[in-house]
């Protein structure tokens, strides 16, 4: 399933002001088997880098005799010459090593490379278990000047890991899938997908993660990936999760974020509170407004709740709502504004 949205009025500059702002998250690619020698030897560097590198990059490691195509294509594409295991790259192919190197340096320096590229594209994704497979919710933006064509490779990819040192790492890959773009992505535009990943024998599911990768090949040479993500756990987010009120400033606007599966409703628990629109899709925003003149006396706090459905979910979360600001009387104690 993917549905495609078109923003009405400068692409371009918009594009452009992403590519200033965004940073690019790296993933390095690690093709080896855990009895080689030089595969054992990198294994430290690995690990380190993997610490080191929290929230920033992602290390992944693959078995080589199981994944004998689909990512490591990629590898090769570069037109790199190997003779010995591992195959490492980043960015799709953009840079590679092999065998025997100065491990801790050559894999630093080649997510730093990465990291310094203006990424081409925003990718935002979340993920669950669906039986032995994982399910994810994808939503890529372009963030290029031109498009993202479908004659060129246009694609993304759903890797599923396991956090564990199965190997010589930390992760360890244990499925991975490529979803082709069905269309041109233009300057500014943005597609929803829905993907599943081939069963996967996940050894611990609390245990397991999914990174996305959307990728192209301009020009049919070597792959380039634009951006990739760590997919987050499906679920509704409120934020902020609190909102303080007052007569003076009656107002406040809330973001809702999730799989773009999903529809919320909204309603408040109190007369008191209005929410704006009632109803959605996620992700969304909704306003909260404080009516005072249907405040009961001492009524300080409030809430509202936010449920949301979609392929199978369901989620509710609470926004608390205060009222904030007090005034002084003549006697000296301070109450709460009416």
């Amino acid at each position: 399933m993917a549905r495609r949205v078109t923003t009405v009025a400068g692409l371009l500059l918009l594009a452009a002001a992403a590519l200033g702002a965004a940073e690019r998250f790296a993933v390095l690619e690690f093709f080896g088997r855990p009895n080689g020698a030089y595969c054992s030897a990198a294994g430290p560097a690995m690990i380190a880098l993997q610490a080191q590198l929290a929230g920033e990059a992602e290390l992944l490691e693959y078995d080589y005799d199981v994944f004998t195509s689909g990512r490591i294509d990629r590898f090769w594409a570069s037109g790199a010459q190997a003779t010995y295991l591992p195959l490492v790259m980043v960015g799709s192919g953009y840079l590679t090593s092999s065998g025997h190197v100065q491990y801790q340096s050559e894999y630093a320096g080649m997510i730093t490379s990465e990291q310094l590229r203006p990424p081409g594209a925003e990718v935002t994704a979340f993920w669950r278990r669906v039986g032995s497979s994982a399910r994810s919710y994808v939503t890529v933006r372009n963030l290029r000047v031109g498009r993202m064509r479908v004659n060129e490779a246009a694609a993304v990819w759903a890797v599923v890991f396991e956090r564990a040192r199965i190997g010589v790492s930390d992760t360890w890959v244990r499925s991975s899938v490529r979803r082709a773009l069905s269309a041109n992505l233009d300057a500014g535009e943005t597609v929803d997908l829905v993907i599943d990943a081939p069963s996967a024998s996940v050894a611990n599911w609390g245990r397991a993660a999914v990174v996305i990768l959307a990728e192209d090949r301009p020009g049919g040479a070597r792959y380039d990936m634009l951006q990739a993500a760590l997919a987050e756990p499906a679920a509704l987010s409120v934020s902020p999760d609190q909102v303080a009120l007052s007569p003076a400033a009656r107002s406040a606007e809330v973001a809702l974020a999730g799989p773009h599966v999903l529809t919320w409703t909204a309603s408040s628990e109190v007369p008191w509170l209005e929410v704006t629109p009632g109803s959605g899709a996620v992700p969304g925003q909704l306003t909260v407004t404080f009516i005072p003149e249907l405040r009961p006396p001492g009524a300080v706090a409030g809430a509202v709740v936010i449920d949301a459905e979609g392929d199978g979910m369901s989620f509710s979360e609470r926004l608390e709502v205060v009222l904030a600001g007090q005034v002084r009387h003549a006697g000296g104690r301070r109450t709460p504004d009416p």
